[in-house]
């Protein structure tokens, strides 16, 4: 057995684990609360970290609450459910705070960091859902695999998930087993499917299902019929294409439409938006509608605003901002988000925007002769890098509004903008209740010329 040893918790990581110290390494340890003492098992002693499993909790947070989903815990789909909600969204602000701390050289004032915006909903709140599927006991199921490691954990039924889209992976599951259309299974080339990915629309109510296959399945037709008569909802079924089983992805270029429309519709401010199985939409469409509403409010537009919607997806915040600006620039590289930009740019009639599909950099290049008054980004994980944020400060627009998904990234770009920029305010969001992922809308200024 490894080693055992005991620690007190100071605070929570970036990736919602425990922090705690032993002799002078940070000691990363889930499933514990900040002013805890536990014992855990070291499980890699590294130069300077260390990282643990909990063995006990001596000395018990009063806050604590009881796990009563390990599974859901192990896979991070419900990571936070021994914390309550009210003191989640307090400790997912003092995250982005640390981040702040950490990376941000000009220090950014506590009292523009905004508490955060809490989601209405705390449960059932992701309108899409993306699993493998794997063949247990004969059965076919779907699941998630645990944090770090390969081991299948069959879920369908995930807190987090919409209810209407855990009934149905239940009935799927069941007519899979039914028709033998059954999960790939590699060492034994037998089987057909890798995972499916199901988004519901909030408001429309309107259901897309996407396999990915590692080969054609015989009896589509006769499984499709089947299928859409579970629920009246299932508006576009798809079927993707691959022959790399290690490969991670979801969708391909290689794909064919089994039934119904080619996209599904989402209402959101009074706009249609038509939805591919590819285009991004954020998953929490009630806090979506509040994040984006700030955004818009941050940018403090005007009728002679000229405005870059970067790292646009399917084009949301061109269409909230529209009607207060002169002009949208919507940059956005992939191509079937692009598509859905496009087509619901014109059901909703709107005519100033023009997107442009290619790099963010390149599109800046482009558009080089413009002057810009506010830059909305909301990039990947990732963030913008040091290479794109030369580009920017080279461009500089009077106003950039920074849509983030993770604080760590988000400290690191802003502590190169604040070069150009002062940060004006910060307006964090929690997208995803019992999870440690943190949105935050910041809002900067440029200084000077």
């Amino acid at each position: 057995m490894n080693k055992i040893i005991e620690i007190e918790i100071k605070k929570l990581g970036i990736n919602g684990e425990g922090i705690g110290y032993y002799h002078k390494k940070a000691v990363f340890v889930d499933d514990v609360l900040p002013g805890e003492v536990v014992k855990v098992e070291i499980l890699q002693n590294l130069d300077q970290m260390i990282y643990a499993n909990l063995v006990e909790v001596l000395v018990a947070s009063k806050d604590r609450l009881p796990i009563e989903y390990p599974h859901q815990q192990k896979t991070g789909a419900f990571a936070l459910q021994h914390i309550p909600y009210n003191l989640q969204i307090k400790l997912k602000r003092d995250m982005l705070i640390n981040a702040f701390n950490r990376y941000v050289e000009t220090k950014i004032p506590y009292s523009i960091i905004r508490g955060m915006v809490p989601s209405d909903n705390i449960y059932a709140y992701r309108n899409k859902v993306s699993l493998p599927v794997r063949k247990i006991g004969g059965k076919n199921k779907f699941g998630l695999y645990e944090k770090n490691s390969n081991i299948f954990v069959p879920i369908n039924d995930a807190k987090t998930q919409d209810v209407k889209i855990n009934e149905l992976l239940e009935k799927i599951e069941n007519l899979l087993d039914k028709h033998r259309f059954d999960g790939y299974i590699q060492k034994e080339h037998s089987g057909y499917i890798k995972s499916v990915v199901i988004r519901r629309t909030t408001n429309n109510k309107e259901i897309q299902i996407s396999f990915l296959l590692m080969k054609k399945y015989p009896d589509m037709h006769n499984f499709i019929k089947e299928l859409i008569s579970l629920s009246d909802e299932i508006k576009s079924v798809y079927a993707f294409y691959t022959d790399n089983y290690k490969e991670q992805v979801f969708f391909t270029n290689k794909y064919e439409i089994l039934y119904g429309s080619k996209t599904i519709t989402e209402t959101l401010n009074n706009q249609t938006f038509d939805l591919y199985p590819e285009s991004f939409f954020q998953l929490n469409t009630p806090q979506a509608h509040k994040l984006y509403q700030a955004m818009k409010k941050l940018g403090h537009l005007s009728k002679d605003s000229v405005a870059i919607d970067a790292y646009a997806g399917s084009a949301v915040v061109s269409h909230y901002i529209s009607n207060d600006v002169k002009k949208v620039y919507a940059i956005e590289k992939e191509s079937k988000s692009v598509q859905s930009a496009k087509e619901s740019l014109e059901i909703n009639n709107i005519h100033n925007v023009e997107v442009l599909q290619m790099d963010f950099k390149d599109a800046l290049k482009k558009l080089k002769n413009e002057t810009i008054d506010v830059m909305f980004f909301d990039p990947p994980r990732t963030g913008l890098g040091r290479d794109t944020i030369e580009e920017v400060i080279k461009f500089k627009p009077k106003k950039i509004v920074y849509t983030s998904c993770n604080p760590s990234t988000l400290a690191k770009d802003l502590n190169e903008l604040t070069k150009l920029y002062k940060v004006i305010e910060v307006l964090p969001f929690d997208m995803f209740p019992f999870t440690p992922h943190v949105e935050c809308v910041v809002l900067m200024s440029r200084v000077g010329k």
